[in-house]
């Protein structure tokens, strides 16, 4: 579950295990330097969450707001080139429909019902 993009899951996580490593007694023989470490490895990580872009998939139909999501490819180096083009293809539609919007709104052409 996501409450303006922080994954709930993993927040309430590192504080609980934060917790634990704060009140056990082996914890105890942590020096502040390693706490410190554990509390900026944890920070970083709620702040890697929250500003965190939803990468493109194919044929996404929902709208993308003030700009297209960042490319992404997890396969093979064919499959990538292949889901590059569709990216590419998909961004300049995008890019163009949001053109015409701008020139419709601005100078009343490229209007469309």
């Amino acid at each position: 579950m996501k409450s303006n993009g922080i994954d709930i899951g993993i927040a309430v996580s590192f504080l609980l295990v934060l917790g634990i490593l704060t009140a056990s007694q082996k914890a105890q023989a942590l020096g502040d330097t390693e706490e410190g470490i554990l509390w900026g490895l944890g920070i970083y990580k709620i702040y890697d969450v929250i500003t965190e872009d939803d990468p493109w998939e194919p044929g996404q139909t929902r709208e993308y707001g003030n700009a297209f999501p960042p490319f992404s490819c997890k396969g093979s180096g064919i499959d990538c080139a292949y889901q590059k083009g569709v990216y590419e293809r998909e961004k300049e539609e995008w890019e163009d429909a949001r053109e015409k919007a701008y020139e419709c709104g601005r100078y009343g052409r490229n209007c469309e019902d």
